[in-house]
């Protein structure tokens, strides 16, 4: 069909006043509706989430019973299973494949880019909503019926799609679902959005534009500009943009989406629209004010005896680790963004890691060590790796922004397997400190087995994470086996010494593979049992591992890997 013929169909129906009247009430109806559908299934979210966790409680009221901490108990070694009733099973069983189902599986939804089964079908949903007010009572598909309501059903979503981009946000307080998953559905918003207002442009110039609605008129113009600058920051966020250059995508994405909602609102209150748009300004605006109210607990700027610095220390050829000492709590597996003024390109330029280390051992200001793990790679990795080789165990002025994310919860289950590869062991790492701390404390935790898989390049890392190890092993109670395995995949195998614990005594252990291993011996009966630390050259076999911890467990099973 050609341009020629298009242009003759939308403008062969001229309206009539009548027409005006019925689009304008059908687009304030559409909108309502449309939000109506979506407060609906952010509060079935809710209540699934309060479900959720009252369920959670009774269970672990009525059907559980945390394991004995008696170390003289010989019974305590014993894996009974702590859940019997057919209730339990079918819960465990259904939740089980429903989390296999939704989010486990992967689809591809563009170049280097998938999403689980549950994301994209929220995606499809979302889109499909969309699609079905703009176009439902227009008419046969009467472009004057849908042209401007396309505007209004973007711009009332602007609210939400600012609120699904933002680190503080109701969304997130209300559902858990954290804001890195709802940035995935950001995205998708955004770009459906972005769709709707050409439609709304072109529709709009190719039916005609009447001397009251040309571009002699300034809030046309910036309805040109905010679209111009939109269209800008969709095309600049693609994933190949954003992973080559995320410096460069962050800074513009903030500059063109601001003169997008600026000269939008300016825009749509010609109209009467502006209600649409100013929500979302405040939106933007409550999550920046979070943030910066983070910034100044966090790094006590109005203390003089606290200190604002960071060490900064290369523990391999490519890792860096970085310590802060600040007075905040977070839960093991959060990340925070850190900000690095010394080394940045930009003053403020904020940067996420996940924290590596646990709150624990607060000093006498109540303070703890932040710790984070951080791979050398491009941009602002890179500098500061540059930075830990010429002036290595310096400190660096720096400020903290978090914690965010929304962990899972591992004490519930009583076999946890938790698999990292590289730099993804700072997220693995807190989580198994933490579980131990659980069983050592005696605090409500059904976890009676940990397998801890790192899959690592270089042998040389163990240099530094052997001894972390090894105290988490000497900790671990009696009931809590600890089964680390590591995975050395570089060419080159060289086994540095690891430490071990004293007074120690040999161990029976049995070799789950043929390539070579180095094991570490188990103390004597003032300390735990466990499982040898084994030093593998090659890659791990997951499915049968898992396979193996599946079909071996008394209980429910996590798998978590980063």
């Amino acid at each position: 069909m050609s341009a020629d013929y298009i242009n003759v169909e939308i403008r062969a129906r001229p309206s009539t006043p009548a027409d005006r009247v019925i689009r304008n009430q059908k687009q304030r109806e559409h909108v309502k509706q449309l939000w109506i559908f979506l407060a609906c299934v952010l509060f079935t979210l809710t209540v699934i989430r309060f479900l959720r966790y009252v369920v959670s409680r009774l269970t672990r009221n009525h059907e559980e019973r945390p394991p004995s901490t008696d170390r003289d108990d010989k019974e305590s070694n014993k894996q009974e299973p702590l859940a019997t009733s057919a209730f339990y099973r079918l819960r465990m069983a259904l939740a089980s494949g429903f989390r296999i189902l939704f989010f486990r599986k992967s689809i591809p939804i563009g170049p280097g880019s998938i999403a689980s089964l549950s994301e994209l079908s929220f995606i499809l949903i979302y889109i499909a909503a969309m699609f079905i007010w703009l176009l439902v009572d227009t008419r046969d598909l009467w472009a004057v019926m849908y042209q401007d309501r396309a505007a209004h059903l973007a711009s009332s979503q602007l609210p939400l799609i600012v609120a699904l981009a933002g680190k503080n946000n109701l969304i997130s307080w209300m559902t858990g679902i954290s804001h890195e998953r709802l940035n995935v559905l950001h995205r998708a918003a955004a770009r459906t959005n972005f769709i709707f207002l050409w439609m709304h442009a072109i529709t709009r110039v190719v039916s005609g534009l009447p001397p009251q609605f040309d571009f002699t008129h300034n809030w046309m113009r910036s309805g040109a500009v905010g679209l111009g600058a939109f269209t800008i920051a969709t095309f600049l966020s693609i994933r190949p943009i954003r992973h080559v250059a995320f410096e460069f995508f962050l800074v513009t994405h903030i500059v063109f989406i601001f003169i997008f909602l600026v000269a939008g609102y300016w825009h749509a209150k010609a109209q009467n629209m502006g209600d649409y748009i100013w929500p979302g300004i405040l939106v933007w605006a409550f999550d920046r004010f979070l943030r910066v109210c983070r910034l100044v607990l966090n790094n006590r700027f109005w203390s003089r005896s606290h200190a604002g610095d960071a060490l900064v220390e290369l523990l391999s050829e490519d890792t860096i680790r970085l310590t802060l000492t600040r007075r905040m709590s977070w839960t093991p597996g959060q990340h925070a963004y850190v900000i690095l003024p010394s080394v940045s390109q930009m003053p403020f330029e904020a940067h996420p890691f996940t924290i590596a280390s646990i709150p624990s051992n607060a000093n006498d200001k109540g303070e703890n060590d932040v710790v984070f793990l951080i791979r050398g790679r491009e941009g602002f990795t890179r500098r500061l790796r540059e930075h830990a080789v010429t002036s290595p165990g310096s400190r660096v002025s720096a400020f903290l922004d978090g914690p965010y994310g929304c962990p899972p919860d591992l004490s519930q289950f009583t076999t946890c397997v938790l698999v990292a590869g590289g730099s993804g062991i700072s997220y693995t790492l807190p989580l198994l400190l933490n579980l131990v701390r659980l069983s050592v404390n005696n605090d409500t935790s059904y976890v009676r087995r940990i397998v801890f898989v790192w899959a690592v390049r270089d042998a040389a890392h163990l240099q530094w994470i052997s001894k972390t190890l090894v105290e988490a092993l000497a900790q671990a109670p009696r009931n809590l086996t600890i089964d680390p395995r590591i995975y050395i995949t570089g060419k080159a195998y060289p086994i540095p010494e690891v430490p071990t614990l004293s007074h120690s005594t040999p161990v029976d252990a049995q070799s789950t593979s043929s390539s070579s291993e180095k094991y570490i011996s188990s103390p004597d009966s003032e300390l735990p049992v466990y499982s040898s630390l084994k030093l593998t050259h090659g890659r791990p076999s997951m499915k049968k591992l898992l396979h193996e911890e599946i079909a071996n467990a008394h209980g429910p099973v996590s798998v978590d890997g980063a």
